[in-house]
């Protein structure tokens, strides 16, 4: 298993509010991204809260016996956003901030991938040549989408498309979707926030990564973005379950 990451601030955005994780251990592997939102630097601040406090939850859980990924997701989620909620509290800068989070928590002994999101940020799976989309945006448009009210060509195009209907730090409470997916050799996980999907279809996505190989995507990946007008900070993860390297060149 290999892992490619870089985090880019676009051309359009003063700060990087984007913030990554990447922490491997014998048994469990932990990748994530954060998108923070607020005025001024507040949802740097966010993202980084949210990232440092999900980082620690992992280190101090992960060696457990009884060590549950669903459990851990939900657990640092929930930390998360009370640590985001009381420095909101302290510092009126920071007040009204909060922050996307997409996490992958890899079993690498059983194969399985969990997968956690508040947000906007996206996971997906990269298997064969196809690339499926793992999480559900928590947006408006998503939920005009879902309900039939627009195209996803409209949905594309909708002013309110960055309107965000679920964030870490938001409320008191704050609820991650969970999914559960086996991964095969030769599957690719990928993680980004949304200055990524802004720009590239997820058709484009594919063929990049099939074209340059997940070693040199992400710097390829973030190029295009920022090309394409680079209207927010991109940050991505490509992990690739390789196991024979020598058969494959990637």
């Amino acid at each position: 298993m290999k892992v490619y990451y870089e985090t880019n601030k676009g051309l359009k955005r003063e700060n990087n509010e984007d913030n990554l994780i990447v922490e491997e251990t014998n048994r469990y592997n932990l990748y994530a991204v954060a998108d923070g939102m607020g005025g001024h630097k507040a949802g740097e601040v966010a993202s980084s809260i949210a990232i440092d406090t999900i980082r620690e939850c992992f280190k101090q859980d992960c060696e457990k016996e009884n060590f549950l990924p669903p459990s851990f997701i939900m657990k640092s989620v929930e930390e998360a956003n009370t640590k985001i909620r009381k420095e909101a509290l302290v510092k009126d800068e920071c007040n009204g901030m909060g922050t996307t989070v997409t996490m992958a928590v890899i079993d690498i002994e059983m194969n399985i991938a969990y997968i956690g999101n508040v947000g906007d940020s996206r996971a997906y799976v990269i298997r064969g040549n196809e690339i499926t989309q793992l999480t559900d945006d928590h947006t408006y448009v998503n939920e005009l989408l879902k309900d039939g009210k627009i195209t996803k060509g409209e949905a594309k195009h909708h002013p309110k498309r960055n309107v965000i209907t679920r964030a870490v730090g938001s409320e008191e409470t704050v609820q991650a979707d969970i999914f559960e997916i086996e991964i095969f050799e030769n599957d690719v996980i990928l993680l980004c926030t949304d200055g990524l999907t802004t720009h590239l279809s997820d058709e484009k996505i594919l063929e990049t990564i099939m074209e340059y190989g997940c070693s040199s995507s992400v710097q390829k990946l973030i190029k295009m973005a920022n090309d394409n007008g680079g209207t927010d900070n991109i940050t991505i993860i490509i992990v690739d379950n390789i196991t024979r390297g020598e058969a494959y060149d990637r």
